[in-house]
């Protein structure tokens, strides 16, 4: 067949992907001779060999023309079915459009031809892991892709994932190495490694290869957003602000979800006459957290004769509105974008901090937030008749939440350890999770809830402040039961959440904190050991108060 040597030009693509498919369709109806022409139509515009359509695909991705890729992927599929190569383009094609669920069927296709095609292991791991399939089979996949080829650095970069998803922090650590080893210049060898050495522990490697990712490839806001999380955890917040900025295009939560509002993000311009409106982010207890710095917003916006609105979360409550809607000149919650009161600015209230140049010597301190205290009385009065001493628990964070795995700890574990200490009486600040409390009781853990109850975080404040005491996980619970200013036990893993900081049990964003920490990488046995003898000893000294009191 004659082949084209020139590049195809945009409008020779259409015909060429039409003669590709009705090729495919002749030789399913056993029509060698239309097939053949068919093929010589195509020919002639560009060649038709595997190479050739794979250099055009990936020509094709490098000038965004997602679209019409995936045109000639699927054409060449359909030419081609039985060919792995056909097969591997057509499920990369889908990953570079997100579509990693469709990616799987191509990808399945083309492993039982050919397994050892080149990245066709590594691509189908990928996308195993981003469509939510089994971890176990990505894992497998990767360690026969290193296995078959010991120097293939993507399949390295990938393992040093997928084992530490697994909990194999020192295989995670070994692919690490031998990914930047192999690939010294490759931004996610170095990014995929920092995040393994985080685990580790080791926060100095962990900063620099992180450093070292976005000064290879300084446009990629993935990795600008993995330096802040390092750069907060370490304390170094002038540095981290900044870069934590990145979030909308580099948080894998985040990516793509910035509100479109009708109207720029307020970057220092002056306010005189003008309103800013400042918005709530991400998660509840980002929102909990941050919200304490409204009441310094406010005053920068009012000194420069300006107006602030907050909007915020319904989920919410009266809590916020109550605790702090003095400051500003408008509360709402929820609704759409339409409904948002009018604005000249606006601002994400995880950019606060960079704005007001925030510093751990200027954090406002806890307590900000108070529960109501009609329904706190009436809770009180409730739990009147338990004399031990009342302790709330959250075991687990969201369950869609990446980094949940590592952060929440077994309810099974906790009724082990916890469920014979005398003098507690235990709750659970856990939502939906009947079954696991009822599980809980089954052990004899005797483990109470109210959860029903909670329809808003102003009615767990409320409740949370009838108890002695919180003991949670990273999640919502410890940034309420800290913003209340409550006695609150955290117990954080190896790799926290960047406002606990490291190496310190206390908090400066939170007073009444007590920081229990992992020594090592899934560890959780030694933690809550540490916390079954304090809460021990808290215990009994209430019993002794109580004893003289009588």
């Amino acid at each position: 067949m004659s082949t084209c040597p020139t590049p195809l030009i945009p409008s020779q693509l259409p015909p060429f992907v039409e003669f590709l498919r009705h090729a495919a369709l002749t030789s399913r109806d056993d029509c060698p001779e239309a097939r053949a022409s068919w093929l010589k139509a195509a020919a002639h515009i560009h060649a038709i060999d595997d190479a050739s359509l794979a250099d055009l695909i990936h020509a094709l991705l490098r000038q965004r023309a997602l679209a019409e890729a995936l045109a000639v992927a699927e054409a060449w599929s359909q030419l081609y079915p039985d060919r792995a190569a056909a097969g591997f383009q057509l499920g990369y094609v889908l990953q570079m459009a997100g579509r990693h669920g469709d990616a799987l069927v191509p990808y399945s296709q083309a492993i039982t031809r050919d397994p050892d095609h080149p990245q066709l292991r590594n691509n189908l791991a990928a996308a195993i892991r981003l469509s939510g399939g089994d971890p176990n089979e990505a894992l497998m996949l990767l360690e026969q892709a290193v296995e078959v080829d010991p120097s293939d650095s993507n399949a390295w970069i990938n393992l040093t994932s997928a084992r530490c998803a697994a909990f194999d922090l020192t295989g995670a650590i070994a692919a690490g190495e031998r990914a930047v080893e192999l690939a010294p210049s490759n931004p996610l060898a170095c990014n995929n490694y920092s995040l393994a050495l985080k685990e580790a522990g080791r926060w100095d490697d962990a900063e620099m290869y992180a450093r070292a990712a976005t000064e290879i490839a300084p446009g990629d806001a993935t990795y600008h957003h993995n330096l802040a999380l390092v750069l907060l955890a370490r304390g170094n917040y002038t540095v981290g602000w900044r870069e934590h900025e990145s979030r909308w295009a580099g948080s894998y939560e985040l990516r793509d979800r910035l509100p479109a509002l009708p109207g720029p993000q307020w970057n220092g311009e002056p306010l005189d006459g003008k309103t800013l409106l400042v918005w709530g982010e991400q998660g509840m207890g980002d929102v909990l957290q941050f919200s304490r710095l409204i009441p310094l917003l406010a005053e920068r916006v009012h000194l420069e004769k300006g107006r602030i609105e907050w909007n915020s979360f319904p989920q919410m409550g009266d809590l916020l509105v109550r605790s702090l809607g003095g400051h500003v000149d408008g509360f709402t919650s929820g609704g759409g974008i339409e409904s948002l009161p009018r604005f000249d600015y606006h601002l994400p209230l995880l950019s606060v901090p960079l704005a007001l140049d925030l510093r751990e010597e200027t954090v406002p301190a806890a307590p900000y937030l108070c529960a109501d205290r009609e329904r706190t009385e009436r809770w009180g009065a409730r739990l009147a008749d338990e004399t031990r001493l009342k302790v709330g628990l959250a075991w687990t964070g969201s369950l869609t939440h990446q980094r949940n795995p590592f952060r929440r700890v077994a309810l099974e574990l906790c009724a082990q350890t916890l469920k014979d200490i005398d003098g507690v009486a235990f709750y659970s600040l856990q939502p939906e999770a009947t079954d696991d409390v009822d599980a809980a009781w089954r052990t004899g853990f005797e483990l109470m809830s109210y959860t029903d109850e909670f329809k808003t975080f102003d009615d767990t404040a409320a409740f949370v402040s009838s108890l002695d005491l919180v003991i949670t996980v990273c999640t919502s619970v410890a940034h309420l039961s800290g913003a209340l200013g409550r006695p609150t036990w955290v117990l954080l893993d190896v790799n926290p959440h960047w406002p606990w900081l490291l190496e310190r049990t206390d908090s400066p964003w939170y007073p009444s904190a007590r920081l229990y920490r992992q020594e090592e990488f899934g560890k959780w046995g030694p933690v809550l050991q540490k916390v079954r003898k304090d809460l021990s000893r808290l215990a009994k000294d209430k019993l002794r108060r109580a004893n003289r009191g009588a």
